[in-house]
């Protein structure tokens, strides 16, 4: 099958977008079929900056930076540092198995793996000030090799990196000892960045809080901690309810549309497909979401979103508009032939020759999904962030070996 992603010579934040693009694609519940991405991110962004689903774990903000200062007591070359940084977090991964962490970068692939921690935090890395936000992953080491002598040891020289950030361990990351656990000193530290780098969001009220997430519950807006929140991240947290609602119910459908255009195309099997079901079971769902519907102000939400996105079109805020407008509807879904239509349209728009209304072989290579997830807006990730700090918050008196 041709690939339909080309990698380009681009830069460091370019390929990383690419990367979680990719990983976003093989997410049931981040799948953009109908191109809703952009008004995604606006909400992502802005309760949770700095965050990816390519996270796993708070420390690695420190590990990351531990990986590149320590290459850097050994060499000035640019391309020498950057190859033993690199190793460094190859070595890492050997390290976190031989510690029996539960879920690391390279769990699988081991020492091979495309993805390295850098790449996969670095925009978090600028975001909350570790590294200067203006600092390419490329460039990271023509920049320190460019500055004076490595310092000496319980010195801190480098501007590329924040003057304060806590020492590794001696000989890392052979001899490190928490793995993705944070010391209380480390764990403390990631919480200042944070709070001073993102003031006003949802991160920053979730890191400062007192109250930890919820293992348990799927969804910001089910948490009890985000519900604590005022303000703008309050209004964020409504906008990804009823975005993530009002997105499902049209995501089901367009699965719903290509079950029929399947069997009548290839005269399939009459039986009820499992998106049939999924829709009932979100048309069971909107009854409880009506007031959020009706409280939610979509316009307001949309030129919040074009305020941070420039480039959020207008085909994209009216669909958006027609979503929230099909939910409020007393007609169901599947009965109401212009939103059925208008999402058609939408994945035709988006997709163009590669529309599975348009294109067969697509079609014939699809299959209906079991389960359709709503959007999430990245709340696994920083959930598992935002505990790793508690946690290490709760070890008090404990510092870093």
């Amino acid at each position: 099958m041709t690939s339909l992603i080309s990698w380009l010579d681009a830069s460091t934040e370019e390929n990383s977008k690419m990367r979680e693009l990719v990983k976003l694609f093989g997410t049931p519940e981040t799948t953009d079929d109908l191109g809703m991405g952009q008004l995604r991110d606006a909400i992502s962004n802005s309760l949770f900056p700095g965050t990816s689903v390519l996270h796993l774990g708070a420390r690695y903000m420190l590990l990351v930076p531990w990986a590149y200062l320590t290459a850097h007591k050994s060499t000035r070359n640019p391309d020498e540092l950057k190859k033993r940084a690199e190793e460094s977090e190859r070595q890492l991964i050997d390290r976190l198995r031989e510690l029996k962490a539960a879920s690391y970068i390279g769990r699988d692939a081991g020492r091979n793996v495309q993805q390295l921690p850098s790449a996969a935090y670095w925009t978090a890395l600028r975001t909350y000030g570790i590294v200067h936000k203006e600092t390419d992953r490329s460039a990271v080491g023509q920049l320190m090799c460019a500055d004076a002598p490595p310092p000496e040891e319980g010195q801190h020289h480098y501007s590329v990196w924040h003057p304060s950030l806590p020492k590794p361990p001696e000989n890392f990351p052979q001899s490190d000892e928490n793995g993705l656990s944070l010391a209380h000193d480390e764990a403390r530290w990631l919480q200042e960045r944070i709070l001073s780098s993102c003031p006003g969001t949802m991160l920053a009220h979730l890191v400062g809080s007192e109250e930890s997430p919820d293992p348990s519950l799927w969804a910001p807006w089910l948490d009890p901690a985000c519900h604590s929140a005022q303000g703008e991240p309050a209004q964020w947290l409504q906008d990804a309810e009823a975005f993530s609602f009002i997105h499902n119910g049209a995501t089901i459908l367009y699965q719903l549309l290509l079950a029929e255009r399947s069997a009548s195309v290839f005269s399939t099997s009459d039986n009820e497909p499992p998106t049939q079901a999924l829709l009932e079971a979100w048309e069971d769902e909107r009854e409880t979401k009506r007031d959020l519907l009706a409280k939610w102000d979509v316009n307001d939400y949309l030129s919040r979103a074009k305020a941070l996105n420039h480039g959020i079109n207008s085909n994209t805020a009216d669909f958006a508009r027609f979503m929230a407008e099909a939910t409020l509807s007393p007609r169901k879904l599947i009965d109401n032939a212009e939103f059925r239509a208008a999402v058609e349209t939408r994945e035709k728009l988006m997709k163009k020759t590669n529309s599975r209304f348009r294109n067969e072989r697509r079609l014939r290579a699809w299959q209906p999904p079991d389960s359709v997830g709503a959007l999430t807006f990245r709340w696994q990730q920083v959930r598992r962030n935002v505990l790793d700090i508690h946690a290490g918050l709760g070890l008090k008196g404990q510092r870093h070996a």
